[in-house]
């Protein structure tokens, strides 16, 4: 009997981790560039940036030093038709706070056209910018650079 649960749990949980990656989004990779004197600190506050955090296969540095960078991969769960990264980086009283996101909107005919927006919001006197280096239109996955100054 012990037997026959653990392989129907193992079972249920392979099923579920399946409908998640089938439900998944395209994947984002993100490199942050620390462009300024300071050592950048990586902070978490709002619940999309939560998500993207929880997200990420890999653990995002807590810190980048000046002239440093850091990359990750991010992928959202929400649908395969969406996906976001959102990050935040603060320098002192300087704050950065980046987004990219991606869309399949519905088109002509029924056709989902996909597009890709980026921001970047600064604070404190701080130089953000955020830009897209490469989409593959097969995959709809994409990378974006987000520098702090």
């Amino acid at each position: 009997m012990k037997t026959k649960n653990a392989l129907l749990t193992s079972f249920a949980f392979a099923t579920l981790c399946a409908v998640v990656s089938a439900h998944a989004g395209p994947p984002v990779t993100v490199t942050f560039k620390n462009l300024g004197t300071e050592v950048a600190e990586y902070k978490v506050v709002t619940r999309n940036e939560i998500s993207t955090q929880l997200n990420t296969k890999m653990t995002i540095a807590p810190t980048v030093q000046p002239r440093g960078s850091d990359s990750y991969s991010t992928r959202s769960t929400l649908s395969p038709d969406t996906g976001y990264a959102s990050v935040r980086y603060v320098m002192g009283s300087k704050v950065c706070v980046f987004s990219t996101t991606f869309i399949k909107l519905p088109g002509a005919g029924g056709a989902k056209v996909p597009k890709w927006n980026r921001t970047a919001n600064s604070e404190g006197g701080a130089v953000c910018t955020a830009t897209s280096r490469a989409t593959n239109f097969s995959t709809y996955a994409w990378a974006a650079e987000f520098t702090m100054k």
